[in-house]
């Protein structure tokens, strides 16, 4: 069902407002429906957070191929989009923080989870 007002989406029975994605794979559809749905949730006047996981985080790499992608995420991160490397993520797959780009966080799964746990609405893509 979608809403025709933005306000109604949120969890009318406690305070939670805004959008948790977990983006596990760096396929240019998932990257792009995380960025999407993120800047939606923006543009209704909620926060959003994708946490990156998984082979999620190569495209938090600092040389994206996709110009398209680079520039979606660029806007993401202008309007106030959070984006969060899985720390056990950027240490399996051989990387280090300053390999990411800047404005990046970096977490853990517990510190996800507990966030997750705040917001109205999470979802894994």
């Amino acid at each position: 069902m979608f809403v025709s007002n933005p306000a109604s989406h949120r969890d009318q029975s406690s305070d939670r407002t805004g959008m948790a994605l977990i983006l596990s794979r760096d396929d240019p559809g998932s990257v792009r429906a995380a960025l999407s749905l993120s800047l939606a949730a923006i543009a209704a006047e909620d926060a959003a957070v994708i946490f990156f996981t998984q082979t999620g985080v190569r495209f938090l790499q600092q040389e994206v191929q996709d110009a398209t992608l680079a520039e979606m995420r660029l806007m993401a991160q202008e309007e106030g989009v959070r984006l969060v490397a899985c720390s056990d993520s950027v240490l399996e797959l051989g990387l280090r923080p300053d390999m990411l780009i800047p404005g990046v966080e970096l977490a853990g799964a517990l510190s996800f989870y507990q966030l997750a746990r705040q917001v109205a609405v999470s979802l894994y893509i």
